[in-house]
């Protein structure tokens, strides 16, 4: 058996995070069944101790607010089968396979109740749009397609990670419509869509959304157009935590900053000659210009720098979704997601 010493639960949970099954919450909460199993330690308060430090390590080395989410679940699953008694090696093994149970049952259970419920939302011949891959959104739509349902799907592409290609692939493999569009053209599309389903990272305290960047802008966007806004979320994705801002999120060092870092071939003076139009004698070189149109240079590609400092994550204030659906029954509305918060962790 490894030495708890010799464990490192970050490279399990990026370990776990290498399964399709396992969201971020779930892969915090592997990791750390995981440290269990590797722990050494002969007592109760001995153990609690290395969790509590193996869930300081995730969250303090992770972006995502799903890895709180995780870990605060385990946390509230440990404070209430402390008083459970017995011995400690076979209170160990229990928690350990109600661990794993949890992870490789419960948490694709939560995903299938979800699609369920959202596939009565869906209309025959509805037009949906989601934003970047979500494994419970491309769910509910393979629902909706084998229940004969008529869908088709406009996915933005995502940047920069680019993951609604991914959804793209998958829908389309499954024989249902879907184009890929670019973020810039959520507005264009807009009037054609009947609702927006999306998945999300956390479900924080006031019934905001942490998603995928640019998941704020398809809301907005949404609700200036009256279009629906469905939300598509597991319980272990509510998290006590209430970002009041964007900034409030943990993001990239200096991410705040946004430096704007140019190619050292751009001018960083004011100079318009790359919009100038060409002359009919001398066209610029290496270009093939089109009569009577305009030549722009290449667009610059954003550099590894700016890159680092881009954030992964928006916050979609609650007041821009509709309802929540989950696999606690009936769908929330927003507002409900701090009852049941409160709830669950004063008990």
């Amino acid at each position: 058996m490894r030495q708890s010493k010799d464990f490192d639960v970050v490279v399990a949970y990026q370990r776990a995070l290498t399964d399709e099954k396992y969201p971020h919450p779930v892969a915090a909460i592997l990791a750390l069944v995981e440290l269990m199993e590797a722990s050494t330690a002969t007592t109760l308060s001995g153990l609690a101790i290395e969790l509590f430090h193996g869930r300081q390590t995730l969250i303090a080395t992770q972006s995502s607010l799903g890895v709180r989410a995780g870990c605060q679940l385990w946390e509230r699953f440990l404070a209430a089968s402390m008083d459970s008694g017995g011995e400690f090696t076979a209170y160990k093994r229990q928690l350990i396979q109600q661990g794993r149970s949890f992870c490789s049952v419960t948490a694709p259970q939560a995903r299938d109740k979800i699609a369920q419920q959202a596939v009565d939302f869906l209309r025959d011949d509805c037009v949906i749009l989601t934003h970047s891959y979500s494994r419970t959104v491309i769910q509910t739509i393979l629902n909706a397609h084998k229940q004969h349902k008529r869908v088709s799907v406009y996915v933005t592409e995502a940047r920069p990670g680019c993951l609604g290609q991914r959804t793209q692939q998958i829908l389309t493999s499954a024989g249902i419509p879907c184009e890929v569009v670019l973020d810039s053209a959520v507005g264009y599309v807009m009037e054609r869509v009947d609702m927006v389903l999306l998945g999300c990272e956390a479900v924080v305290e006031s019934g905001a959304l942490v998603s995928s960047v640019g998941t704020y802008q398809v809301a907005l966007v949404a609700k200036a157009m009256q279009k629906p806004v469905y939300a598509l979320a597991e319980s272990y994705k509510f998290l006590r935590h209430y970002p009041l801002s964007q900034t409030d999120l943990p993001m990239p060092r200096d991410a705040n900053k946004m430096p704007l870092v140019l190619p050292a071939d751009i001018p960083t003076t004011p100079d318009h000659s790359h919009l100038r139009r060409p002359s009919a004698s001398q066209p610029p070189s290496g270009s093939v210009t089109p009569a009577g149109a305009l030549a722009y240079a290449a667009t610059p590609d954003l550099t590894k720098a700016c890159m680092a400092n881009q954030p992964k994550f928006d916050v979609t204030f609650p007041q821009l979704v509709d309802f929540i659906i989950t696999d606690l029954g009936t769908p929330l509305s927003p507002t409900s997601v701090s009852q049941y918060l409160v709830a669950q962790f004063s008990s």
